[in-house]
């Protein structure tokens, strides 16, 4: 038995701002909708207990062929949201160098844990994506639809890795990352990272 972690699809480009929504609230592309497709195939001879997916309509969008044909409500949980990037979602990289140094220097440097300006940690974000992810009976099939940033924060936490070390992985759209517990070792197998169906 084994949690799924999918990445939400392609999404599209534009201002999609919601107002109960921190940032944008891109929907998927008509490339993100045959990409969702192609996951039913995938899951049709497993048995899934729950479907959870964050407060972002691209995650809602890319597993709901699955949550139809399974049959299943997907749960919304904010845990589940992407990072909170703080002030500097629209601004350029020349604009974050000036305004935030010492940020830009950690972020790249990759050697030490920051903040987001007027966002979270990495820690943060690990705290709660664990919360949910624990929560769940690893006796049974679950999927998680999330984001890029929080899947690879979950990575390092699986693997035993400072949050900060997050960008080691590459996540593409609509992939699934397979999380399987052992209970003789006491610890989490991650079989395969970023599969693209």
């Amino acid at each position: 038995m084994s949690i799924y972690v999918i990445r939400h699809a392609e999404k599209q480009t534009g201002d999609f701002h919601h107002n109960g929504l921190k940032f944008n609230d891109q929907p998927i592309t008509e490339t993100g909708m045959q990409s969702s497709r192609s996951l039913v195939s995938f899951f049709a001879s497993m048995e899934i207990a729950s479907i959870h997916v964050s407060e972002y309509a691209r995650t809602r969008q890319t597993i709901d062929f699955v949550a139809q044909a399974k049959s299943i409500v997907p749960k919304i949980d904010g845990r589940l949201n992407e990072i909170d990037v703080g002030c500097i979602e629209d601004m350029t990289d020349a604009e974050i160098q000036d305004q935030f140094p010492d940020f830009w220097n950690a972020y790249h440097s990759r050697d030490r844990a920051f903040r987001m300006p007027g966002g979270e940690t990495g820690e943060e974000a690990e705290k709660r994506i664990r919360a949910l992810f624990d929560s769940l009976d690893p006796n049974t099939n679950h999927i998680l639809c999330t984001h890029e940033g929080l899947i690879r924060i979950l990575l390092c936490s699986l693997l035993g890795l400072p949050p900060h070390r997050r960008p080691l992985f590459s996540i593409d759209y609509a992939s699934i990352t397979v999380c399987t517990f052992l209970p003789a070792f006491n610890c989490w197998l991650v079989p395969k990272v970023n599969m693209v169906v």
